[in-house]
Parts: structure tokens; C-alpha cells; sequence
């Protein structure tokens, strides 16, 4: 199976599941962003991994303003615009100085022990933090690997090693029943079935 057909699938497992369990969620995602939308992201931030780009011709973000129909554990899918939008207010408040101390204590491996990196670009926001895709990576992580912000150690490792291992793995375990339902929270993932 190709990395598209893999994302083609997690959405439309994400959109079932949705649909069964929380059908007030699923208007919120918006529709798949143009090659046009996407090209800002790039010009903006480098090339973005193709899983990603193939994500966001599927589904553009989400439209939910009052943050009370997120897909998952408070988690808000961001658009494009969402995206631009924070990477830029991150580098305005937190800088971008890949050479920065501040964390000396840590010790990094994989993902910069840093506030912000400009390589940095979240595409999930829950009151701030999220899941961010690192294009800008320590010679031993990989470019596109899925880390969580802020950074936490003392050695912060990626949550996935992909956006597109991300997904699918996000949709498996929504496939695998991995959830709990809240009416008034959401859905909430099984943090004992990780893996």
C-alpha cells in the first residue's frame, strides 16, 4: 500500500469512527486544502513531508472555534492558516535559536532540547501544546518525525517517527476500539493500550 492510499484509509477510519461515536465532530473537519494553500505552508516553513501534504488535501484542519468538538483527547486538528498562524506567533514569543542553552541540563538525541525551532510546525493544538512535525531534526532523528510541544526530557524522543506512522497508527487504535467515549469530554484515547 502506497503512503497515500495509508492516509486515504486512516481518514476515512477516523471518519467512521467519528461518525459511529461522535457525529457532532465530523462537520468540523474542513475540506482538503489546494495545491495554492499548501505552497504557502511550504514556501513558509521547507518541504513538508508528502504524508502530511497528502493529509492536508483530505482534510484542511478543522473549523471548531469554541474547541469543544475536538477529534481526540482535546485535540484540535489545525488548517493551514491555523498552522502559518502559530508558527508564527511561536517564533515571535519563543525565538527560533537552534543554539540556544536553555535546557542545557537535557540531553538531547533526536529532537532539539529547545523552547521552538523554526523547523517546528504544529498541526494538532490543545490550549497550547500539540503535536508538531520536526523538519529540523538532530543528526540522529528523522526529518518529519511527530514530536510532542513543549519538549520534555531530559531527552526528549518523538512520538512517531512520521506524520504518516502517526496517523495510521491514531486510526488504528480508533479502528481497535481503544477509546472511551465522554458525552460532555469527548473521546478519549486508551492511555493503557499505547504502544
Amino acid at each position: 500500500m502506497t503512503e497515500l492510499e495509508e492516509i486515504t484509509q486512516a481518514w476515512t477510519t477516523i471518519e467512521r469512527v467519528l461518525a459511529e461515536h461522535l457525529p457532532e465532530v465530523l462537520p468540523t473537519l474542513r475540506p482538503g486544502a489546494s495545491d495554492a494553500t499548501i505552497a504557502r505552508l511550504e514556501h513558509e516553513v521547507g518541504p513538508l513531508p508528502e504524508a502530511l501534504i497528502a493529509s492536508l488535501r483530505i482534510h484542511d484542519g478543522q473549523d471548531n472555534p469554541t474547541r469543544l468538538l475536538d477529534v481526540y483527547d482535546h485535540l484540535t486538528f489545525l488548517s493551514v492558516d491555523a498552522m502559518l498562524e502559530d508558527h508564527q506567533m511561536r517564533i515571535d514569543v519563543h525565538g527560533d535559536d537552534v543554539d540556544s542553552t536553555d535546557y542545557s541540563w537535557m540531553t538531547p538525541d533526536r529532537v532539539r532540547t529547545i523552547p521552538n525551532s523554526r523547523g517546528w510546525l504544529r498541526f494538532t493544538d490543545s490550549e497550547g501544546l500539540g503535536h508538531v512535525v520536526d523538519l529540523d531534526p538532530l543528526p540522529n532523528g528523522e526529518r518529519g518525525q511527530v514530536i510532542w510541544w513543549p519538549v520534555d526530557g531530559p531527552t526528549p524522543v518523538p512520538v512517531a517517527q512520521s506524520y504518516g506512522a502517526w496517523l495510521t497508527d491514531l486510526a488504528r487504535r480508533l479502528e481497535a476500539g481503544e477509546f472511551t467515549v465522554d458525552e460532555e469530554e469527548g473521546l478519549w484515547l486508551d492511555p493503557e493500550a499505547t504502544t
